[in-house]
């Protein structure tokens, strides 16, 4: 039996090794970048080795012939694999795009008594949340969140709820620019629009999304810094933001998307410290201030108070337990009348845990004691709305997740409108509610 020539087997096994080379990229279209780079520089260590092959027989005869369509053939399949790793990877960028997310829920709601602050008895449509995550490249990326809602009218209402563009500057610093969840509490940037990720049905009244009662800005438009720092007593996120100051229009806070209207800029701050001894725990800080003017329904100006808030939070989370509470003290100050300089304070505790297996219990205590002498929240009491009245509310419910990505929820509540003759209101409330 004849042996091929040892040089002729080096060179086969060049070519093998080369055209696999890229096998441990972990994408099509990486493994078919790293396959046309490793064919180009087999093809010149092929041209080099065939020379000196051919030297080498001019000395020594040798079957060289039968070496040709060996190397030809290893050629051939590896100009195939990277055709078929061209083709499917483009196959695959058309049908994947980008990172689709969302959610959705419907609910029931029996209510003792309707008003703005509890909403309408009855089956109801929930929110139907989608969330589009671009990555433009290793430091730029986007977040598009947009909603579709029933108002308390049967109006449907389209929100682009979250548009922002940012960059990571580096591992402690991303920068964002366009309209983001306003930093502050632990709350409002941990939960969105996606019912299916928090606990309970709604959320605390007090932080509610402004035009569902809430007295605090929920989003802003402007640049927004966040990060983490490594400190001796822990990791330490922060936030800093700089945004259009938000105007009163209808007893409803607005933040103003298309720029502000009076020349104002509002700003704050988040501090979350998530100390080393103890595992599971954040507190933290937050302030935010920003002048506010009020519209009535001609479109004129009618008030103009300048919000001051400040105030502290803490959150905990084990394996079955979770407990939020957030707190505000506002000092809030008449630039319009003569009302002065007007105190007031709000918050709440939200506590749950894991009963046994997928059932979780969960109650809520929340309460705002709002000054009535307050521009602020006395122009948010209108004829439709309520939103700056006093409040006590007590929450308890039951939470059963069917799987990771859906949850039933049951919540009842009572609900004492200190501001309105101490009315009290009882409510029961059903929700099913998804992400994908």
């Amino acid at each position: 039996m004849k042996h091929p020539h040892p040089l002729r087997l080096s060179l086969v096994a060049l070519a093998l090794a080369s055209a696999f080379g890229a096998h441990a990229q972990t994408t099509d279209t990486e493994r078919l970048k790293a396959l046309q780079q490793q064919l180009d520089k087999s093809l010149a260590m092929m041209e080099q080795l065939t020379r000196r092959l051919a030297a080498l027989e001019q000395q020594r005869p040798s079957p060289a012939p039968a070496s040709a369509p060996e190397v030809g053939a290893r050629v051939e399949t590896l100009e195939r694999t990277v055709a078929d790793l061209a083709g499917s990877s483009a196959h695959a960028s058309a049908d994947t795009g980008v990172p689709l997310h969302g959610f959705l829920d419907v609910g029931y709601a029996h209510l003792g008594r309707n008003d703005a602050n509890t909403g309408k008895p009855g089956f109801r449509l929930g929110t139907f949340d989608m969330y589009l995550t671009p990555q433009f490249s290793d430091r730029v990326k986007g977040l598009v969140e947009l909603a579709f809602e029933y108002n308390s009218e049967g109006s449907l209402g389209t929100d682009l709820e979250r548009l922002q563009l940012g960059y990571v500057v580096n591992d402690d610093l991303t920068l964002w620019a366009g309209r983001f969840h306003t930093p502050y509490g632990y709350w409002n940037t941990a939960f969105h629009h996606g019912a299916q990720i928090q606990t309970s049905i709604t959320r605390p009244r007090l932080i509610a999304f402004e035009d569902q009662g809430g007295i605090l800005p929920a989003h802003s438009v402007g640049l927004w810094g966040t990060g983490k720092l490594d400190t001796r007593l822990g990791a330490l996120h922060y936030d800093a933001y700089l945004g259009n100051a938000d105007s009163l229009r209808g007893g409803t806070l607005d933040y103003n998307a298309s720029g502000y209207d009076h020349a104002a800029l509002g700003s704050g701050f988040n501090l979350g410290l998530q100390p080393t001894a103890l595992p599971g725990l954040t507190v933290g800080a937050h302030g935010l201030q920003q002048l506010v003017n009020s519209y009535d329904s001609s479109n004129t100006l009618n008030g103009k108070v300048k919000l001051q808030a400040l105030g502290g939070y803490a959150f905990y989370e084990s394996d079955r337990a979770e407990v939020i509470g957030e707190f505000y003290s506002f000092n809030n100050s008449d630039r319009y009348g003569e009302a002065g300089r007007n105190r007031s304070s709000a918050g709440f505790v939200q506590g749950a845990y894991q009963l046994i297996n997928q059932w979780t219990g969960f109650a809520r205590y929340e309460r705002a004691s709002l000054n009535e002498a307050d521009p602020y929240f006395k122009l948010m009491n209108t004829a439709s709305t309520q939103f700056g009245s006093s409040y006590v509310q007590h929450t308890l419910g039951l939470r059963y997740d069917l799987d990771p990505r859906s949850a039933l929820k049951v919540q009842a509540e009572r609900i004492r409108q200190s501001d309105l003759a101490a009315v009290t209101t009882n409510a029961l409330r059903v929700q099913y509610s998804v992400r994908f």
